[in-house]
């Protein structure tokens, strides 16, 4: 029984180690083809097409969006610095911000019943990726006495990162984040607002962001009673 529960082990750990190794093959050639394989037509031509796509789940409510034209700079060197070469590239982007409205729960949501005001506290606003639309560009100079195809790539891709620095250093503008904090404070009180009045409660919604201070110390505001309490109360 014992030889028979050894070989039972060993023949489990075998077989899983076997199914790690498979599965490390396929994902690493799914990987290579993603990234290296370049996709044919029938005839051998190299075509335009999606090779890989994955459909996320998401939460975000988008509350502002940024919008503008980035100048981007990239410079590279070869020959030990002898054969240098710039380029300039202007391109329009844009920014949007979002609330993550999926970290909401019940203890966010308090009713002051005097008052008729519902607070919601939610999680600050935060800017998203970059869009450069690199496909629109207004400007493209490229400077040098000879630029090769590895210098040209190596030029479009310190172009995008720094086109990408510069919109992201912008949509982190205090000024930029306090006017998405305005548009947030407008959307969400909408989103909600509409919902309460919908469901027979006339409320102003007051939103807060994570962090922000509570009401002035002269101020006694009764919280005591949660979102679910004020619905349950009003059926």
């Amino acid at each position: 029984m014992r030889a028979d529960g050894r070989s039972v082990a060993i023949a489990a750990v075998g077989l899983a180690i076997a199914f790690a190794i498979i599965v490390a093959t396929i994902a690493s050639y799914r990987w290579w083809d993603d990234h290296h394989v370049v996709a044919t037509d029938d005839n051998g031509l190299a075509v335009a097409r999606v090779v890989a796509a994955t459909l996320h789940t998401s939460a975000d409510l988008r509350v502002s969006r940024l919008t503008g034209t980035v100048q981007a700079t990239g410079a590279t060197s070869r020959l030990w610095g002898w054969l240098t070469s710039t380029r300039v590239v202007k391109a329009p982007f844009e920014v949007d911000y979002f609330v993550n409205v999926r970290r909401l729960d019940p203890g966010d949501f308090r009713y002051d019943a005097d008052r008729r005001t519902l607070t919601v506290e939610v999680p600050d606003v935060r800017p998203g990726k970059p869009n450069i639309d690199h496909a629109r560009v207004t400007l493209d100079q490229t400077s040098g006495v000879y630029v090769s195809r590895d210098a040209m790539t190596d030029l479009q891709r310190r172009v995008a990162s720094t086109a990408a620095t510069a919109v992201a250093e912008r949509a982190a503008d205090p000024e930029n984040m306090t006017k998405a904090r305005e548009n947030a404070r407008t959307a969400i009180a909408r989103l909600f607002g509409g919902a309460l009045s919908a469901a027979g409660l006339p409320v102003r919604v007051d939103v807060r962001f994570a962090g922000e201070p509570g009401a002035g110390n002269n101020e006694q505001w009764d919280m005591s009673r949660s979102l679910q309490e004020v619905l349950a109360n009003a059926q």
